[in-house]
């Protein structure tokens, strides 16, 4: 078993038993592989979150007796976005389910001895294989605030229930992103890793050992840049689908602070703690976008800054030799040729998503804004006057 999957492999555990990854490690061959198992696991997981889409809608349409149009309208976009997100990841892991299988054995399966021993000698640190949760003791703890909220916030027990079914997707949400920062990071460390097999070549004395360390760089550089497809392939589709939520529910967290504090009747103290709580942990959803647009757009960074290196990379041991002409095909290849982690392909996932998202929810907010005051003045016209189909008459 290699040291990254044994540092991460609780947080693959779980992903494969919600079907994140349609895959698990096989003990005897050393592998993923997909199986029965996973069918299973598959299966039932669209069974139990086909059952919760029922109840959603049935929630709503209780709502629609009581809440304005406008909220109705929002819980029903929000709502619907989360029932699709599982089925959304649940699809994509069927469909790229070879390209998983694929990308977990090069990340996870199989360890390269020679760049970890190479980032040892760099570092002067001893191999580190502490098991890492992956980010799954602040998704407990993000669960135990959201259950807080419902012991102290609501009273109503089917909107306890509809809360934990939404907790639950939203711990998919988290995970899913997770399992692609963790993806995503390994590669900068490949990449690093790779830099680091470059500066200490010249401490290498024979011409023979310099060409096998180009070799081996060129080849580990090509293989780990490849990947960056295959973690687009695999994670693109609910990666987008994540932004799009994180997008909403931002922008439901900000016009529920617009309903709240506009100053038509005053807040009891009570509901506004309730409104600060709901407010602080919906920040959770702006972390998890940034941290998801600082990883990528480091790990960007870090593969062209590895590329870049063997532009000063000037040996007169390999003047004449394969491994010069090696590295001049291999500028001339990659420099020209940047691969980015994308999102289908709409836009790149780096720091300008963190201003795209911020734009976008500005922008819907100050539309249903719009929405409510044209709600407003409607209801306020129906109390004055008399519609019909083409003249208004004031009532008497």
């Amino acid at each position: 078993m290699s040291n990254l999957l044994k540092r991460y492999r609780l947080l693959l555990a779980v992903a494969s038993i919600g079907y994140l990854i349609p895959c698990s490690y096989n003990i005897r061959t050393g592998l993923f592989d997909c199986s029965y198992r996973n069918t299973l696991v598959c299966v039932c997981n669209v069974v139990f979150f086909g059952g919760f889409v029922w109840y959603d809608f049935g929630m709503i349409l209780k709502f629609y007796a009581t809440l304005p149009i406008v909220l109705v309208g929002i819980l029903t976009v929000d709502v619907t976005v989360y029932n699709l997100l599982i089925f959304c990841i649940i699809i994509n892991a069927v469909y790229n389910r070879d390209c998983f299988v694929q990308l977990l054995n090069s990340l996870f399966a199989r360890d390269d001895w020679m760049l970890e021993s190479v980032a040892m000698q760099g570092s002067s640190q001893q191999r580190r294989s502490t098991q890492s949760t992956g980010g799954l003791v602040c998704l407990i703890v993000l669960v135990l605030l959201y259950a807080m909220y419902n012991a102290l916030f609501v009273n109503d027990h089917s909107m306890v229930l509809m809360d934990m079914i939404i907790l639950l997707r939203f711990c998919f949400m988290f995970l899913i992103l997770e399992l692609y920062r963790v993806c995503v990071r390994i590669i900068r460390k490949r990449m690093k890793q790779l830099q680091v097999l470059l500066t200490q070549m010249e401490e290498i004395n024979t011409t023979a050992c310099v060409e096998h360390v180009v070799h081996v760089f060129l080849d580990r550089f090509q293989r780990y840049y490849l990947l960056i497809d295959s973690v687009n392939k695999c994670f693109s589709v609910p990666v987008t689908h994540t932004l799009l939520l994180i997008v909403l529910e931002r922008t439901v967290a900000a016009y529920d602070v617009f309903e709240n504090l506009r100053g038509e009747s005053k807040m009891i103290l009570w509901d506004f703690y309730r409104l600060l709580y709901r407010q602080v942990w919906e920040i959770t959803y702006i972390v998890l976008m940034v941290l998801l647009a600082i990883n990528c757009n480091a790990t960007s960074l870090q593969v062209e800054e590895t590329a870049l290196c063997t532009r000063h990379f000037d040996d007169y041991r390999l003047q004449n030799t394969r491994a010069a002409k090696q590295i001049q095909n291999f500028l001339l290849k990659n420099l020209h040729q940047k691969k980015k982690f994308s999102a289908c392909g709409f836009f790149d996932i780096d720091n300008t998503v963190i201003y795209m998202v911020f734009s976008s929810i500005v922008t819907y907010l100050v539309i249903l804004i719009q929405f409510k005051q044209l709600e407003t003045d409607l209801t306020q016209a129906g109390d004055g006057y008399n519609v019909t189909s083409n003249v208004s008459t004031v009532q008497p």
